[in-house]
């Protein structure tokens, strides 16, 4: 299936961050040129990236509020949070989105949230009331407490909860699908497009739909799913694997479809992983997968399942079904 433009627009930007970080190795610079020659939508969305950094170089250098932002992503050397950031502003910026558009777009909300994680990062943050919260991969939320209030805005990915006690402040999540209320101490809240999954590993949660219609305590060992008019039991989990396989930084799947997972893997790596998504929808994982280690999590796959995995850069990869006889 052809890129769509978005899919371009990532890729390319991509490559304009190893431009920044330094010279290309031999090997390096003839897989951008091998990219740029796909088509012309190729070689202009790379002029497009490099328009971009132009022009953000030249902001950078105006007292604009932005500025501060923008010499930390474009720093000398950039952090994997940075990188991220940097990428997020090149996308945003080449897919030419008017400024009010953008400025209520989830692209800055992420890039300016209290807390954020790159790729293949897991972070634990102690808390002021002494709760704790730990994010995998590309998440990001913002963090509101103060007397009254005890509130996290989940904005992307996932995120382990442990509440302290304080029956004067309740503790919220909130995203944009529904309110968790937590009546307990330990549970899991993952954002999937437009469900909110949540994971009970002690107690209960009171889980409320956006639309404060449909309210369901979700107790130990279950998992519901929040959208923004209702909330569903979707299952039992088992809340010792899932705590082992935080811990040990895996993902635990049973019978879950490919892109999924995939899904899940790309969250944990930096660059871009392309797949086609109806291709490859009819092949189930069952499987305890790395996500600290995305290359080795991929490898595993194409050793289980029909697929071939092509790796045309560490920051571009492919994975499509392996049409091999009797694979």
């Amino acid at each position: 299936m052809p890129d769509t433009r978005q899919h371009i627009e990532e890729q390319a930007a991509e490559w304009q961050l190893q431009l920044h970080e330094g010279p290309l190795s031999e090997a390096q610079r003839l897989a951008f040129e091998s990219w740029k020659q796909q088509g012309p939508r190729y070689a202009a969305a790379a002029a497009r990236m490099e328009a971009v950094i132009v022009r953000v170089q030249a902001l950078r250098e105006t007292k604009s509020p932005a500025r501060a932002a923008l010499d930390a992503a474009f720093a000398d050397k950039p952090s994997r949070r940075n990188k991220h950031a940097m990428r997020t502003l090149l996308l945003a910026c080449s897919l030419a989105l008017p400024a009010a558009a953008l400025l209520i777009s989830p692209y800055p909300q992420r890039w300016m949230a209290d807390v954020r994680n790159g790729p293949g990062q897991w972070q634990t943050l102690h808390l002021a009331d002494g709760s704790a919260l730990t994010l995998n991969g590309i998440s990001a939320a913002n963090l509101h407490f103060d007397a009254t209030q005890r509130r996290i805005d989940l904005l992307q990915g996932e995120i382990l909860v442990e509440v302290a006690h304080d029956p004067a402040r309740p503790f919220i999540v909130q995203t944009a699908q529904g309110t968790l209320r937590a009546l307990g101490t330990r549970f899991v809240v993952k954002r999937e497009d437009d469900v909110t999954v949540l994971s009970m590993l002690e107690s209960r949660v009171a889980a409320q739909s956006a639309n404060a219609q449909q309210t369901l305590e979700v107790d130990a060992g279950s998992q519901a799913l929040v959208s923004a008019n209702s909330v569903r039991l979707a299952g039992r989990i088992d809340p010792a694997s899932i705590n082992d396989a935080w811990r040990r930084h895996q993902l635990v799947v049973e019978n879950r479809p490919l892109p999924e997972v995939l899904d899940e893997i790309a969250r944990h790596r930096a660059g871009h992983l392309q797949f086609d998504r109806a291709a490859l929808q009819n092949l189930r994982v069952s499987a305890v997968i790395p996500l600290d280690d995305s290359d080795h999590a991929l490898q595993l796959l194409a050793q289980t399942l029909p697929i071939k995995v092509y790796t045309y850069t560490p920051w571009l990869i492919r994975v499509a079904l392996d049409k091999t006889p009797n694979k």
